[in-house]
């Protein structure tokens, strides 16, 4: 079974390490999405998703509306933020969040417990 999941970042080497996270877990990943219009598209196209790892900031635009589509469609997902739990929209005070530089392990983990069995 596949484990798919969205990753939105606009740095490439920060989207290159967590695609290779999540390739070396067993994950197949869409994206990396690099801005919130191709994010946004992504999140609504219908494609599976198991869980999404969502940049706060997208160059000038936050990541917001695509973590509310997420959320409308029951994806899991978590924040990577170079501010830490300042850096989120309240309505999403209760996901995950991952201070950049990101802990791999503690990201390993959090994705591994969103895997299907």
């Amino acid at each position: 079974m596949c484990f798919h999941v969205m990753i939105v970042e606009d740095e490439p080497l920060i989207a290159a390490a967590m695609q290779m996270l999540v390739e070396d877990i067993g994950g197949v990943v869409s994206g990396p999405h690099m801005t919130l219009a191709d994010g946004l598209a992504a999140a609504g196209n219908g494609k599976p998703l198991d869980c999404a790892l969502l940049d706060c900031n997208l160059g000038r635009e936050a990541s917001w509306p695509i973590a509310q589509k997420l959320a409308e469609r029951g994806v899991p997902f978590a924040f990577t933020s170079g501010k830490g739990p300042s850096d989120i929209d309240p309505r999403f005070s209760d996901r995950p969040i991952f201070a950049k530089p990101v802990d791999e392990s503690r990201l390993k983990n959090f994705l591994e417990a969103l895997k299907p069995a």
